[in-house]
């Protein structure tokens, strides 16, 4: 059973539970899946769901329900992924004889010490989904006997329309270095970072936002000035990916392990990105891609300057980040690691 009940909109944990569902059930398991009805969760799962929706720590009247469901489902594992779920299902898995109860932890952020104590009374297994979140954890007081990292996965992107076609939408010629941004514009993304950037380049490029959020009209706003234009959100983004020449994460925060990194690899595009978080687990510098430091706009745009510069570079880059891409951070590659803790904590 995963469990995506405090799940109401469609982002990056939302997509890690519909690929370990389509992963887990090509590898033979039975899968079941609780969410919030009408969410988008529910409308792209593949597996059977049941509407519970919870916007609280400990929800009552989900707990009844969890524990109905558990006991009738009789299930192996019970696999939780947002922490408004955390203690409710943790405390309804412990009254069913026989199910293990298994944690995802998204972020790498630590847990007070208190919370960690529960966390690890509850659960049989942790999954950090990266070494970063893995220091976090410990730092916290996770005992390392509870915990599993396995990292996620995707599908490569395949897009339906031509580069160059998208390029033509978006008026960007073919010597012009486009760099695109995709995700939430909110301030621990760094879209500031990125803008201040753009308007440090020397070469020919320009940035590109793809994705809305409570900085979009800021961000709006501060393109008119400089080579950047914020396109709000954007439907297919294979396409829209595939018309780039890099792809940007100027996060400010330790990102976890962002699918935008392992989306712009299996697509062939370097990755420019803060060295933060678990971001230098899947981005090589001068490999796939360039690190840099966070908060630090001129190292951003003299990134995008010498990829700029080195179109051939970057291509090389591109094409060695699929390869990497293709070799560990697949969907059937992101199942097989999960299934390894599942059944580490039956054992």
């Amino acid at each position: 059973m995963q469990i995506g009940s405090s799940l109401h909109s469609w982002g990056g944990i939302e997509r890690y539970i519909a690929y370990l569902i389509q992963g887990l059930a090509a590898r033979g398991h039975r899968l079941e899946l609780t969410c919030p009805p009408n969410s988008p969760l529910a409308q792209k799962s593949a597996a059977p769901w049941f509407g519970i929706s919870n916007r609280r720590t400990f929800n009552p009247v989900a707990y009844g329900r969890y524990v109905c469901l558990f006991q009738k489902g009789r299930y192996d594992i019970v696999h939780s992924h947002f922490s408004p779920d955390f203690l409710t299902v943790g405390l309804a898995a412990r009254r069913v004889s026989g199910t293990k109860a298994i944690m995802t932890r998204h972020v790498a952020l630590p847990w007070k010490p208190a919370k960690a104590r529960l966390y690890a009374a509850l659960y049989d297994r942790i999954i950090p989904v990266s070494e970063a979140s893995y220091r976090a954890l410990e730092s916290s007081g996770i005992p390392a006997e509870k915990m599993q990292v396995a990292k996620a996965g995707c599908p490569p992107l395949e897009p339906t329309r031509s580069a160059s076609d998208v390029r033509q939408e978006l008026c960007i010629d073919h010597e012009t270095f486009a760099v695109g941004i995709f995700g939430r514009l909110a301030p621990e993304k760094g879209p500031g970072i990125a803008l201040d950037a753009a308007a440090k380049l020397t070469c020919r490029a320009r940035v590109l936002f793809f994705g809305d959020g409570p900085m979009y009209e800021e961000v709006l706003r501060r393109c008119e000035d400089r080579p950047a234009q914020a396109l709000g959100f954007k439907p297919n983004v294979a396409n829209w990916m595939g018309g780039m020449d890099a792809v940007a994460i100027p996060s400010v925060w330790e990102e976890a392990f962002p699918f935008a990194a392992l989306e712009a690899m299996s697509i062939g595009k370097p990755v420019i990105a803060s060295d933060v978080g678990g971001i230098p687990e899947i981005v090589e510098h001068g490999v796939t891609g360039l690190l840099v430091a966070p908060n630090d706009p001129g190292a951003l745009a003299a990134a995008i300057d010498e990829l700029a510069s080195d179109p051939n570079t970057a291509r090389r880059m591109g094409d060695r980040g699929r390869s990497v891409h293709r070799a560990n951070y697949t969907v059937p590659k992101m199942a097989e690691r999960i299934e390894r803790v599942y059944l580490s904590a039956r054992q």
